[in-house]
């Protein structure tokens, strides 16, 4: 999901969550400034950006009941932030990241493994880690052990190469594509300047 800069869109999102049930979810590219957290009627916003210029940042947004359970959040970037949620039995500590594209320089995609890794340390060994977010990349449908599985979008490519190195690393596995999930996990865009081809993205 991406920028709460338009006027409505934040407003557009909470009526979605609570249509498609969704307990919390990841946003990148807000382009907000600044960090924090805003309460609202039916939801709590937690955002992370950087500097007074609307150009990136990431957000995750939850339902009322869910932000009570709330423990803490870390801001680390405009590009990845943490939020810490007590459970039952293990807590749960969730980083939501966004990638630089390819155009960027590698001096940026460092700094964001940098980052992404920094919020990783900051995971108690004893929790349960989701990260999600968009890493630009596409690990495709070949199986690699239990951690890709054949429902994946498209062909693997350099960056989903990367990712699965990382996922490897960190002892995680891609849940989107271990499992079939529901088609809401996909999503579907067009171009502006390519309006006639249709993408996909999970």
């Amino acid at each position: 999901m991406r920028t709460l800069l338009e006027k409505g869109k934040l407003d557009s999102i909470k009526k979605k969550i609570k249509r498609m049930n969704v307990n919390i979810m990841g946003l990148c590219v807000v382009r907000w400034t600044g960090a924090g957290s805003i309460v609202s009627d039916s939801c709590k916003t937690i955002y992370s950006a950087e500097g007074d210029k609307p150009e990136r940042g990431v957000a995750v947004i939850m339902d009322l009941p869910t932000s009570r359970t709330l423990k803490g959040y870390l801001t680390l970037a405009d590009r990845v932030m943490q939020v810490r949620l007590k459970g039952s039995f293990f807590d749960a500590t969730i980083i939501q990241a966004y990638a630089p594209t390819s155009e960027c320089t590698e001096e940026e995609i460092e700094k964001f493994c940098d980052e992404i890794n920094q919020a990783k340390t900051h995971c108690k060994s004893q929790d349960i880690v989701i990260v999600m977010g968009d890493f630009k990349g596409k690990v495709g449908t070949t199986r690699h052990e239990d951690i890709v599985g054949p429902y994946g979008l498209g062909t693997r490519n350099e960056r989903g190469e990367k990712l699965i190195e990382w996922v490897i690393l960190n002892d995680i596995i891609i849940i989107g594509i271990t499992k079939k999930i529901m088609d809401l996990e996909e999503e579907s865009w067009r171009q502006r300047s390519q309006p006639e081809r249709l993408y996909h993205n999970q």
